[in-house]
């Protein structure tokens, strides 16, 4: 009955979170399902406090994201940016289409696919509408790249903080199993989607970017100085994910003296923190971490893993079996809810010892990837959904399954055969 229960909760809520009927937000649902997970006993008091408490690295590294993103937005950084790619495009649409992927690319690797949904996507349809071009191409190259380009780097997903966390990899073990199948992930997404869009973003525009760039950068001492912390906070996150640091503590820092830069120069805006930082996202995260402990303490996630992994024979074979697994279950009931699972499966014994590390990577590859089909598979697809929808810009699931079912299935062969062999 214990086991049921958990099961049916656990279920039940994941559905709610990706229905969201009467358009109920997928924090208030995940609390829901939290309270009832304790409320019947299926997880104490203290469980839920020691899972949440247990992943503090998480939720810092979240903060600093918000904190820094807020500044860089407040510094024109982002608006300063695009006005720069379409300026290299030298009038091209098609140019500019790959502009926005490398832009794309950049801001993923050192900020996470996160900061590219939320920040990128309002910045690319402000200068594509003024430049009277075809909208969704460069929409659509925000949001797969930043699936794309999201395990670049321990930082290029909050998911990649989380796994890291339990993996313990050095940086230079993290890039010798991830860094080349990263970059085909990226070469093959934008090889894709120039060849989609190769019609539509054909046109041409007509743009004065000195005039652009002045009025994107208002205050030129805040603009410098803010470039200048976030080179010195990706300097940062390289040290501190080489030398095993928390990288929360490392996104905090690098916010908070943002921060106090925005302070100094009298340009902090209240409104801007309050659009960039969400209590919402923390009681989300905060919910599934209870959740998960559920399902983890009633056996389930270990016997999941358990059958995830039983084929597997060597490292080779453990990757292919996380990414498979992670890639689904991503595209069924998220990718922050998928990996925790596979992460608590894991730990929880469903995964022999000596495969426990190429397993993890396996499932991280999938975790980040793989929503690269659906757009309920990621955080930063559902975040670039609402975005878009709120400027009138209708994108059905079937617009962006059809791309997905290209470049979703192409970079997760190419990353199984990269990483897989990476264990030989």
């Amino acid at each position: 009955m214990h086991t049921a229960l958990a099961a049916l909760i656990f279920m039940v809520t994941l559905v709610v979170i990706v229905v969201r009927p009467r358009q109920i937000s997928e924090a208030w649902s995940a609390a829901a399902g939290a309270v009832l997970m304790l409320a019947t006993g299926v997880v104490s008091p203290l469980g839920a406090l020691t899972a949440v408490a247990s992943e503090w690295n998480l939720f810092l590294f979240f903060f600093g994201l918000m904190l820094t993103a807020a500044i860089a937005d407040m510094a024109g950084f982002f608006d300063w940016a695009a006005d720069l790619a379409a300026a290299a495009a030298g009038g091209s649409g098609r140019r500019l289409l790959f502009n926005v992927f490398v832009l794309g690319a950049v801001i993923t690797t050192f900020l996470s696919n996160d900061a590219t949904a939320i920040i990128l996507t309002p910045v690319v349809y402000t200068i594509t509408t003024r430049l009277r071009l075809r909208v969704m191409p460069y929409l659509f190259a925000v949001s797969f790249m930043a699936n794309a380009a999201s395990m670049t780097l321990p930082i290029s997903n909050p998911i990649n903080v989380l796994t890291g966390d339990h993996l313990r990899a050095a940086l230079a073990v993290y890039e010798g199993h991830l860094l080349l199948a990263s970059l085909a992930s990226i070469a093959i997404t934008t090889a894709v989607l120039m060849v989609f869009f190769w019609r539509s973003a054909a046109g041409r525009f007509e743009f004065d970017w000195r005039s652009a760039i002045r009025s994107a950068v208002s205050d030129r001492g805040f603009f410098v100085a803010t470039v200048v912390g976030l080179v010195l906070l990706a300097v940062a996150y390289i040290v501190g994910s080489a030398l095993l640091w928390p990288l929360g503590v490392v996104a905090i820092a690098g916010g908070a003296g943002l921060m106090a830069v925005a302070v100094a120069r009298r340009r902090l805006s209240r409104d801007r923190l309050n659009t960039h930082i969400s209590p919402a996202l923390f009681v989300y995260i905060a919910a599934l971490f209870i959740l998960v402990r559920g399902v983890q303490d009633a056996g389930i996630t270990p016997a999941l893993v358990s059958t995830a992994v039983s084929q597997a024979s060597d490292a080779g074979s453990a990757v292919v079996a996380g990414l498979i697994g992670s890639a689904i279950a991503s595209n069924l009931i998220n990718n922050l809810p998928a990996v925790l699972v596979f992460i608590s499966g894991a730990q929880a014994g469903g995964v022999p010892t000596s495969l426990h590390t190429p397993f993890l990577f396996g499932a991280l590859v999938g975790a980040d990837l793989g929503p690269n089909l659906t757009p309920v598979g990621a955080l930063s697809t559902m975040l670039w959904l609402v975005i878009v929808r709120r400027r009138g810009v209708q994108v059905s699931a079937w617009d962006f399954l059809k791309i997905g079912a290209v470049v979703a299935p192409l970079t997760l062969i190419s990353a199984a055969v990269i990483v897989a062999a990476s264990f030989r």
